[in-house]
C-alpha cells in the first residue's frame, strides 16, 4: 500500500470535498424540480380557463432531468480522476525519478476525468446515457407521468 504524505491526503480530501458538492447539486435539482412542479399544480388549481396548462410542467421536468444527468457525470468523473490519482500513488511506490514531477501534475489536476478529451459530442452523449441511469430516471418519469395523468384528470372532469 502506498504511504501517503500530506499533500496527498489534502488533494483527496479536496476531491471528496468536490464530488460531494456534485452530489449535492444534484438532490437540489430534484427539490427545485419538486418545488416547482408543486407550484404549478397550486396554479392550476385556480385556474379554471386552461386546459392543457400543466403540460408546460413538462420543460422544467425535461431540463432538470438533464442537469441532474450532469452533475452525476461531474461526480463520476471527479471520482474517476480521484481513482487515477490512487493508482498513480500505488504505482510511485517505491520508485525514483521522473515520479515526483508526474505526481505535482497529477496533484494539481482537479478537473473531471472527462475533460481531458474535447470532444463535445461524446460529452453531450455521455450526459445522455446518464439521463438513462438508475439513480435518475425513476423521480423524473414519476414525475411526467404524475403531469400527464393530472392534465388527463383535469380536461375530463371539465
Amino acid at each position: 500500500m502506498a504511504k501517503y504524505d500530506t499533500q496527498d491526503l489534502q488533494y483527496l480530501q479536496m476531491m471528496q470535498e468536490n464530488i460531494t458538492r456534485m452530489a449535492g447539486n444534484s438532490a437540489n435539482a430534484k427539490t427545485w424540480l419538486i418545488t416547482i412542479v408543486t407550484g404549478f399544480f397550486a396554479i392550476g388549481c385556480s385556474i379554471k380557463d386552461l386546459d392543457w396548462w400543466l403540460l408546460l410542467a413538462i420543460i422544467p421536468i425535461i431540463v432538470f432531468w438533464y442537469i441532474d444527468a450532469y452533475y452525476l457525470r461531474l461526480e463520476r468523473a471527479l471520482r474517476n480522476r480521484e481513482q487515477k490519482y490512487i493508482n498513480l500513488m500505488n504505482s510511485l511506490e517505491g520508485t525514483r525519478g521522473n515520479s515526483t514531477e508526474e505526481k505535482q501534475n497529477a496533484l494539481f489536476d482537479f478537473r473531471p476525468l472527462f475533460m481531458d478529451y474535447e470532444d463535445k459530442d461524446a460529452k453531450l452523449k455521455e450526459t445522455k446515457c446518464m439521463m438513462l441511469n438508475k439513480s435518475v430516471y425513476p423521480v423524473y418519469l414519476i414525475m411526467l407521468f404524475m403531469i400527464i395523468v393530472a392534465t388527463v384528470i383535469i380536461n375530463i372532469c371539465n
